[in-house]
């Protein structure tokens, strides 16, 4: 039964044994792909870099001991005013990149990214 659907499917696209394919045929493929908008390696890498220096200096500022952790000063309201406007900005961008993702799937990459480098390095 299989190999007669396979067949019947195989005559109505008049495929014979042998023939390559046109390159209309190639271009209308991928072109259907989106190959214009492929994925980025590099903005996943640049958002889980900065997610991770984010997570690191929210972690440092609850941390005793730590160069801007409690009882640190004025270095310690500066690398935590840095973190906390860090997770904000993050924040901020996931939304809009959650918004935008069609357009710019590449910062939909990175703010995913950055987003879960911050979490597993709050949990951990």
């Amino acid at each position: 039964m299989t190999s007669r659907s396979f067949d019947d499917r195989l005559e109505r696209i008049h495929w014979t044994p042998g023939v390559v394919p046109t390159h209309e045929v190639v271009d209308s493929v991928l072109g259907g792909r989106g190959l214009a908008q492929a994925r980025s390696v590099g903005a996943t890498l640049f958002g889980a870099i900065l997610g991770i220096l984010i997570g690191f200096g929210l972690k440092g500022v609850t941390l005793v001991g730590s160069p801007w952790g409690p009882d640190t000063g004025l270095i310690g309201m500066i690398g935590g005013g840095l973190s906390v406007s860090g997770l904000a900005v993050s924040v901020a961008m996931a939304g809009f990149a959650a918004l935008r993702s069609r357009q710019h799937p590449w910062l939909m990459q990175f703010a995913s990214m950055n987003l879960l480098m911050i979490v597993v390095l709050l949990l951990s």
